[in-house]
């Protein structure tokens, strides 16, 4: 099977206070389409900067990242930020939800910037929102949704974009157990619908529901 993510012998460094961290070391990993993949380690691991990297967020200092046949590694700016709005969708431990615009209109915010006119947009929030059971409260602040249902909204406004990857860094940090479940089983749910998932995790309970756990500590992987 062909590797949709390829990271070979890719390095990143730090400088600080004339002493170079090396927050990822010679890492090598390939990630199939539609495969469903926890990154897990502890707090200062490069299991971030790794995802930074995945989600060209940031670039290699050495090494090759290959996404769908094309090197990223080279590429500038404009380019990075065109393939993370076209190919990946992020959520985050704190949802990043703007507290002034209710559900409908934090999905819909990123298809404005895409360039989207109202009567493409609405189609694609609803069936956004729909998947994640919140077109109920699609009018609803943030400050009136609890912390799962706002994670929906922000999982929903991934979906909205339609990417094939779905990077999710710490999606249960700020949520009880209970709640995290739930959100898990909407990614897994989206896995056997075909999208690629990759949650970033430092919970071992969280890590194991995913379909393959790369481990990492110390920069390098470690299985």
């Amino acid at each position: 099977m062909t590797a949709l993510i390829l990271i070979e012998h890719v390095s990143k460094f730090y400088h600080m206070g004339g002493e170079t961290i090396r927050a990822l070391d010679d890492i090598s990993l390939d990630i199939a389409q539609g495969e469903f993949v926890a990154i897990m380690g502890p707090s200062g691991s490069g299991k971030s900067t790794l995802m930074n990297i995945i989600g060209c967020l940031d670039v290699s200092d050495e090494g090759v990242y290959t996404l769908d046949g094309k090197q990223i590694h080279a590429l500038k700016d404009a380019q990075l930020a065109e393939i993370r709005n076209r190919k990946i969708g992020f959520v985050f431990q704190s949802f990043n939800l703007l507290p002034r615009l209710n559900a409908y209109e934090n999905v819909e915010l990123p298809l404005i910037y895409r360039g989207l006119s109202r009567k493409q947009r609405e189609p694609l929030v609803l069936q956004a929102l729909e998947a994640v059971d919140l077109l109920d409260r699609r009018k609803h602040m943030p400050s009136e949704l609890s912390g799962g249902q706002q994670q929906r909204v922000a999982i929903a406004r991934t979906l909205a974009g339609d990417p094939p990857i779905i990077l999710a860094d710490e999606p249960t940090g700020a949520l009880d157990s209970k709640t995290g479940v739930e959100i898990m089983d909407i990614f897994r749910q989206l896995n056997e619908r075909g999208r690629t998932i990759i949650v970033i995790t430092h919970d071992r309970q969280v890590a194991e529901q995913a379909k393959r756990v790369v481990r990492f500590r110390d920069g390098r992987l470690v299985n």
